[in-house]
């Protein structure tokens, strides 16, 4: 097992990237079009992150974005960002892009079988590209919400979704906060999903309907359960923080290291 602690962050904020990159040398970056467009002023200060060491995944942009809509300029917009966050990862040396399935957004029931082929062609139209620039593309798990289909909470839907799109280089984000708050035994979880699990979001909460995003540790999830599914299935990949501030981050290294270590023994 190999866990590279990472940090989620806006693609912007390059100086906080700066500052936290003594104690971390990964980050998540967020993408969102409606408040950021990337420029050459932008990619070159990421460059030099990168050139100093530090390693990049990126978050495709999900507010007001489906990629499942029956809408067809939804869908196109939605499918276009996607791409356009792709050739951000491309530009910035990123391995990881995580993508958010789709949603029915109150669609009938009738329509959701196109909807999920909408989405099935999204994930097949980036992992085309993708993955012979070796840029790995995750489906993340999502929580429990009026306006998800199930099976984007479920194991099964999400194995289902992964095992049904033909590509070298894919896999799932296990959000293990998305799983407690979708009453799922995290350790389970991961056992059941197995190898598929390519990339991982930590983080922690009190097993309600809220998604807390709270530092691991601070809430319910069994983590010394979790780490040793983990370990069960040779987990090596990423392990995003979705929680700050930095001082949390930097305990939550700790915190990891001190139970994969009493794993290793």
């Amino acid at each position: 097992m190999r866990i590279t602690p990472a940090a989620a962050i806006s693609i912007e904020k390059v100086d906080q990237m700066r500052e936290s990159s003594s104690f971390i040398r990964a980050f998540e970056l967020s993408v969102d079009f409606s408040s950021t467009e990337p420029d050459d002023d932008l990619y070159a200060a990421l460059g030099k992150l990168h050139a100093d060491g530090v390693e990049f995944t990126v978050h495709a942009p999900f507010r007001d974005l489906n990629i499942a809509s029956l809408h067809a300029a939804a869908y196109q917009v939605a499918r276009t960002d996607m791409m356009r966050a792709l050739m951000v990862a491309e530009r910035v040396g990123a391995t990881v892009l995580n993508v958010h399935p789709g949603v029915h957004s109150y669609y009938p029931e009738a329509g959701w079988p196109q909807m999920k082929q909408n989405q099935a062609e999204v994930y097949q139209e980036l992992s085309d590209y993708g993955a012979p620039r070796g840029i790995r593309v995750v489906a993340e798990n999502l929580i429990i919400a009026n306006n998800h289909f199930e099976d984007t909470w479920l194991p099964e839907g999400m194995i289902t979704l992964h095992d049904e799109w033909n590509a070298d280089l894919k896999g799932i984000t296990l959000d293990t906060g998305h799983a407690r708050q979708s009453k799922l035994d995290v350790a389970d979880t991961v056992r059941q999903m197995g190898s598929r699990i390519k990339h991982l979001h930590l983080q922690d909460n009190h097993g309600g309907m809220i998604d807390e995003h709270l530092p691991i540790g601070s809430g319910v999830i069994d983590w010394d359960s979790v780490i040793a599914a983990l370990d069960e299935i040779d987990y090596e990949g990423y392990g995003v923080f979705e929680f700050g501030p930095a001082d949390a981050q930097r305990e939550a290294i700790r915190f990891l290291d001190e139970r994969m270590a009493a794993i290793s023994r």
